[in-house]
Formats: structure tokens, sequence, C-alpha cells
């Protein structure tokens, strides 16, 4: 095989798990398969060329508390501490990621998500390299940072996702601003603080509650069945729209600025009602020269070929997620990931079109005897 991409997407790194000591805020068990995926295409590829692609939310960074608390203004020195305590937390996938860099040929590219856009900033991306590539080039680990985009020959783009959905959508030309005190920190878009303010605190209390999809319909169960959680939630909900959205002038000028954009903003709410895939699907064939789109974000793997022979691809998630839509309903164990192959497929057929090949799918790794589990959940 000449070339190999691996593209993963939305693992969510915490700060790890100790035996008997529950972590809510811990979403990723799968050091292991990680591990056991990486030696395998290390192994496939042989002396040829393997570059992993992160592709968005592999930290969890929004999770991670800094004195006790959830921060909402990120500096540097902020991203670099809650990034080493998910590294620190997890030393299996470290060393695999080390091990992974230390031969020749090997690549990573990250793209920050809306869960780790803290590794936009360079002391984050430098703390990373030192980690997983200590005596490697360290120009063979690569952060996109001008934008969302990592564009790839034959017509493959590979994004997060996140700028599809205007709640999560940064602007790239100026990611940070001054606080009050003349620090420099991120300009968080109002999805994130809504995760600071809003879900993480329902995380502690329902640990489960970012696995649901679609959320609406467990809230809507929880008018019967859960109905102080329900309260509870919209209660913070209230306050964050309140403080952030109503009593905050950062955005009502944000709003003047954006005034003459109003058809524009109010059109796209409306047609925001299909939700991501929708999204997806609008933008993949709105595209020109783009063959096939690869994206992340809402944690529903999908692989769409259209009749004009577009690609749509979402590498869905690691975490376990609990579908309630009746066309999804079940509880999905993740490990999907795709891959972009040049010159001979991992099957061993030849690709003589000279095309790449992309497909979707999923990680079952070596058979185990057996997990540990830190603590029954």
């Amino acid at each position: 095989m000449k070339l190999l991409r691996i593209v993963l997407s939305d693992l969510h790194l915490g700060t790890g798990v100790r035996p008997g000591e529950p972590n809510a805020f811990e979403d990723f068990r799968h050091d292991e398969d990680f591990a056991a995926l990486l030696e395998h295409y290390d192994e496939v590829v042989g002396h040829g060329e393997l570059e992993v692609v992160l592709n968005g939310d592999i930290f969890d960074l929004l999770k991670v508390k800094i004195a006790g608390k959830w921060p909402t203004e990120i500096t540097d020195a902020i991203a670099c501490e809650k990034l080493r305590q998910c590294l620190d937390g997890h030393p299996r996938f470290v060393s695999a990621l080390s091990r992974f860099m230390s031969k020749p040929r090997r690549r990573i590219v990250f793209i920050p998500g809306n869960h780790d856009l803290d590794m936009w900033m360079p002391g984050p991306q430098a703390l990373f390299r030192r980690y997983v590539a200590p005596a490697a080039a360290p120009d063979r680990v690569h952060f996109i940072t001008q934008g969302d985009t990592y564009h790839l020959p034959d017509g493959i783009q590979i994004r997060h996702g996140h700028q599809l959905e205007r709640i999560h959508r940064v602007d790239y030309r100026r990611m940070t601003k001054r606080n009050r005190d003349g620090v420099e920190v991120l300009e968080l878009p109002w999805g994130t603080l809504w995760i600071l303010e809003v879900m993480n605190p329902a995380k502690e209390l329902r640990s489960f509650v970012d696995r649901i999809q679609p959320l609406g319909r467990f809230l809507l169960g929880a008018v019967l069945f859960d109905t102080r959680f329900l309260f509870q939630f919209f209660w913070r909900s209230a306050l964050y729209f309140l403080r952030w959205r109503v009593f905050n002038l950062g955005a009502w000028r944000d709003r003047l600025k954006r005034l003459p954009q109003l058809p524009e903003m109010v059109r796209e709410d409306l047609i925001a009602l299909g939700g991501f895939d929708a999204a997806a699907l609008r933008e993949v064939r709105r595209l020109r020269g783009v063959k096939v789109l690869i994206l992340g974000h809402s944690h529903g793997p999908r692989f769409l070929q259209f009749p004009d022979g577009k690609l749509l691809v979402n590498t869905g998630t690691w975490m376990k997620m609990i579908n309630l839509d009746v066309q999804h309903l079940g509880q999905d164990s993740g490990l999907t990931y795709c891959t972009i192959e040049y010159g001979r497929g991992e099957d061993g057929e030849s690709l003589t079109d000279g095309k790449p090949r992309v497909q979707l799918k999923r990680w079952y790794g070596r058979t185990r005897p057996f997990e540990v589990l830190p603590y029954a959940d």
C-alpha cells in the first residue's frame, strides 16, 4: 500500500478513571482498542506512508475543571493544563501515538473541534507534540488552524463539522479576544457556553445525558419519569440565556454588527430545523469540485453515495451512544472510523483506476479474554 489515511473523530477523551472512582465526565474507555488499531494499520502499511487524521473532539476539554470550575475564559495556560490532565489520564493512548510517531513515514493531522477548540492555541499544540512525538520530527504533527477544512487531492475534504451549526460556529479570522484584565482568551461560541453552563451540570446528575440522541426525546420522557431533573435542566438553560444572550453587552454588539446579515441568519435558522444531517447533505450538494466530504461532530456514522458520484461520510464517535430515534433505535457501540486508501486496498485489491478508495469501518479489534471495568456504570 502506497499511502493510507485513517480518519477518526469524537473520541472525547477526558481526564481518565481510577479503579473504584467513578468519573461522570469520562466517556472514552477504548485506549487498548485505539492502540490495537494503530498497530494493525502499521503492519498493513509496512514501509508505506500512514497518516492519522484526528478530526476534532478527540479531547473533551470542555469537561475538564480548573480549580473546581469549568472555565469560560480560556487562556493558553488554562488550555495547556486541561490538555495535560487528559493526556496524563490516558497513558495508553499517549504511548500508542508516541510509538506510532517513532517510525518514519508516519504523520498526525489534528483538526480542532468544538469540544477541543483549545487545540487552536500554540501552547496545547506544543504540549501535544511533546507527549506524542518527543523524538520525532515535530513537523510530522500538523494542526489545521486557518479554517475548519483539511483539503486533500482528488476532491476530498475533511472537516469536524461544527461550522455547519451556527451555535457552534467560530470566526477563524478572530479566534481570541481580550478579557477585562487585558488577557487574551478564546472567543467561545454560544454552543460552547451552553455546554459549560447547562450540559455539564446536567451530566453530573445524569452521566448519560450527552450520549442520548435526540436529546429532545429524552427531555419529553423526563416530563413523566424525571421531572426534577427536567426542571433543573430548564432552570439552568434560562439562566444561561439571560446571562449570555440578554444581559450581555457583547451579545448585543454582535447582533448589531450582524444586522445586515439578518435575513440570511433567519433563513439559516429555519433550514437548520432539519438538523445536522440535513445541513451536511446540503453542504455536500453545494460544494463544487469536491467529490468526498468527511465529517464528524454529530456522533452518527453515515455513508451516503449520491447519484452524481459524490460521497458523504460521517465517522461517528467512539462514545457509546443511546439513540431514541425510531430509525436508529438502540445503543451504538461506536469504534467507527474512515480509511482513505491509495495504491492498494487493505484487502489487497489493486485500485487500478488510480483513485483513492474511501470506506467507513467499525473496529472490532483482536479478541481479548476480558476487559477491566474501573467501576460499574
